[in-house]
């Protein structure tokens, strides 16, 4: 996205309007001769194809990535047991297994559905901060009992070679969490980008758990130059099903949001201005009403002052 584009984004957003994820280019150069296969047939949640083989599902928790080949599946991320049970469902409908379950981070609305991956020879792979951030975060609520942790684990990429779909795992930081990674599917051009994506709401921001919006935004910087404009990218949360899949322009408008928000949050404290005394004049980042989300705004804000301190 050029400045032009970006500042009339920014416009139709101060008028309320939704950013609408472009899929205008979407078509990928890099596709090759494949099998197609019929979609998996499920009772709940939205499943829709975004190129290839490679699909789409949301329900609830975060959106989840499903790639099949003639020998099996390839899952990104597994939501909640109920929410992922379709899915599996489907899935054993077709008579395949699950080679791998791939997380890109540790939250409970991605991890939480490990539990329901009962064959022993699915890999889950993960980012190696992600088991004990998962074991902390269940700690924490109770829930210990319930977690099934990724075996496989690595620090800056993963290569998984089917054959005909070579996946790559990169973690280029910490943005979101300390154990965010982002699956290309690099034959049909698409990249998973778990929860470094927020579409049309503010992100969840938890300086605990390694949010860091300078880092942040080198990320997404980073993703732009390792991925071509052809490149589809599916994100962790939007606030409609549709909006969980886009292009770099996305990305673009995703640093763009956090820039502005790191100004915005510096200047008043610099300004000795509290968050109470922010919240008395705004309902959202300036100039980014299509990301009003009143329920996190606070605490988004408070967040940031200990990044920014």
């Amino acid at each position: 996205m050029n400045r032009k584009e970006f500042l009339a984004t920014t416009f139709a957003a101060g008028l309320g309007l939704a950013f609408v994820p472009s899929l205008l280019n979407c078509s990928s150069s890099k596709i090759v001769s494949q099998q197609l296969f019929e979609p998996l047939n499920l009772s709940a949640g939205n499943l829709a194809k975004v190129v290839g083989n490679v699909s789409r599902y949301t329900n609830k928790g975060g959106t989840v990535g499903i790639f099949e080949t003639k020998d099996g599946f390839v899952v990104i991320d597994s939501q909640f047991p109920d929410s992922i049970q379709p899915v599996l469902d489907g899935i054993s409908g077709k008579g395949k297994p699950v080679l791998y379950l791939c997380n890109t981070h540790h939250h409970g609305d991605h991890t939480s559905g490990n539990i329901a991956f009962k064959d022993p020879n699915t890999k889950i792979i993960a980012h190696k901060r992600v088991p004990e951030l998962q074991r902390l975060a269940a700690e924490k609520s109770n829930k210990l009992a319930e977690q099934h942790y990724a075996s496989i684990l690595f620090e800056d990429r993963y290569k998984i070679d089917l054959g005909n779909q070579k996946i790559t795992g990169y973690h280029f930081g910490n943005g979101h969490t300390f154990g965010d990674v982002m699956y290309h599917f690099e034959n049909d051009n698409v990249v998973h980008m778990g929860d470094l994506m927020f579409t049309n709401m503010i992100p969840v921001y938890r300086t605990a758990d390694g949010s860091d919006s300078r880092n942040w935004i080198k990320i997404l910087e980073k993703a732009q130059s390792t991925f071509d404009n052809d490149t589809v990218f599916i994100f962790g949360h939007g606030n409609k099903p549709e909006f969980t899949t886009g292009n770099k322009s996305n990305l673009k408008e995703m640093a763009n949001f956090l820039e502005a928000s790191n100004e915005f949050v510096y200047g008043n404290m610099r300004a000795g201005i509290s968050t109470e005394k922010i919240l008395e004049k705004h309902q959202f980042i300036p100039g980014f009403e299509n990301r009003k989300t009143p329920e996190r705004f606070a605490g988004f804000l408070d967040e940031l002052r200990k990044t920014l301190s």
